[in-house]
C-alpha cells in the first residue's frame, strides 16, 4: 500500500506538468510516427588440445513505440562448458587435465537464460508509468527459475544531444524455485530503484551505465544490485563492437552459493533495424 500510494504521488505531477498529455487523445493531436528497433549481440570463446572449453554468449533486444505506447523485449543467453578435473580422494585437484578426465567430455560450467517484456504509457513527454516481466533461469546459482513482475514510474531526468539520464521507482513481486527441491518456494516483495546513463562521446563511441537495487520490504537484510557499464565502439552503420561488465550481488543468496556473480564479455553487435 505504501509503494502504491507513492507511485500514485509520483505519477500526479507528471500529469499536471504536462496538460497536453491529460485526457483523451483529441482528434487534431500528432504524435511522432511510430518507430522500432531491433539489435542482436554475439560472442564466444573455443578452446581444444590441453585445454578443452566452449562458451557462447547472446543477446536479442527489441523495442516498439507508437503514439504514447512504447513495448520492448529482450533475450539474452550466456552457456558454457569444460572439461572439469577429477579430485582426488581428499578433494584436491593438480591443475592438469588427464587422459581420463578429457576422455570423459565436457560438461556445462555455467548457464544462464533470462527474458523481459516491458510497455510503457507515456504521460508526459519525459514520464511514462510501465508494467513489467520476466525471467531467468540460472543452476549456477541456485535457480532453476525466478521470475518476477514489476510496475513502476519512469522520469527522464536529461535529454541532451550526447547525454540520458533515467530514473525509475518500481514495486516488484518475484517468485523462487531452487535447483534443492527440499527449498520451499520462495515469494519476494521487493521495492526497486534505477538509475540509467548513456553518454555518447562521440559519433562512434559510447558509454551506458545501468544500476538497479531491489531492497526486500519484508525482510530489509535481502538486498539485490544489478549492474551493468558497456563501452561500444561503433564499426559500420551495422556493427558494433561492445566491452561491457555485469555484476549480481545478492546480499541473500540461495543456501550454499556465493552472493557475487560477475561476466566480462566482448560481443559483436548488429543492428537489425
Amino acid at each position: 500500500m505504501i509503494l502504491s500510494g507513492l507511485l500514485c504521488l509520483l505519477a500526479t505531477p507528471a500529469f499536471a506538468e504536462d496538460p497536453e498529455f491529460a485526457g483523451a487523445d483529441e482528434p487534431s493531436q500528432k504524435f511522432d510516427e511510430p518507430e522500432g528497433d531491433l539489435s542482436a549481440e554475439l560472442g564466444g570463446a573455443f578452446a581444444s588440445g590441453n585445454v578443452q572449453y566452449l562458451t557462447v554468449n547472446g543477446l536479442l533486444v527489441g523495442g516498439y513505440r507508437w503514439d504514447r505506447n512504447k513495448l520492448t523485449g529482450k533475450l539474452g543467453a550466456n552457456i558454457g562448458q569444460a572439461i572439469q578435473e577429477i579430485p582426488d580422494e581428499e578433494g584436491n585437484t593438480d591443475g592438469i587435465l588427464s587422459a581420463e578426465e578429457r576422455a570423459q567430455g565436457m560438461t556445462r560450467n555455467s548457464q544462464r537464460i533470462d527474458s523481459e517484456l516491458r510497455y510503457d504509457r507515456y504521460v508526459g513527454e519525459k514520464q511514462s508509468l510501465y508494467v513489467l516481466g520476466g525471467a531467468f533461469s540460472d543452476p549456477f546459482a541456485g535457480y532453476t527459475l525466478r521470475s518476477h513482475e514489476q510496475l513502476g514510474y519512469s522520469r527522464i531526468l536529461v535529454d541532451s544531444e550526447t547525454t540520458d539520464l533515467v530514473a525509475e521507482l518500481g514495486a516488484d513481486y518475484a517468485q523462487e524455485f531452487y535447483t534443492d527441491p527440499s527449498l520451499p518456494l520462495g515469494n519476494i516483495f521487493a521495492a526497486r530503484v534505477l538509475i540509467g546513463l548513456q553518454h555518447q562521446f562521440n559519433e562512434n563511441v559510447a558509454f551506458s551505465e545501468r544500476a538497479e537495487v531491489y531492497e526486500n520490504v519484508i525482510d530489509p537484510a535481502d538486498l539485490r544490485v544489478l549492474n551493468e557499464a558497456a563501452l561500444t565502439s561503433k564499426l559500420s552503420d551495422k556493427f558494433s563492437l561492445k566491452l561491457s561488465n555485469q555484476l549480481i550481488f545478492d546480499n541473500v543468496p540461495v543456501e550454499g552459493f556465493a552472493k557475487y556473480d560477475q561476466v566480462t564479455l566482448v560481443t559483436l553487435v548488429a543492428s537489425i533495424l
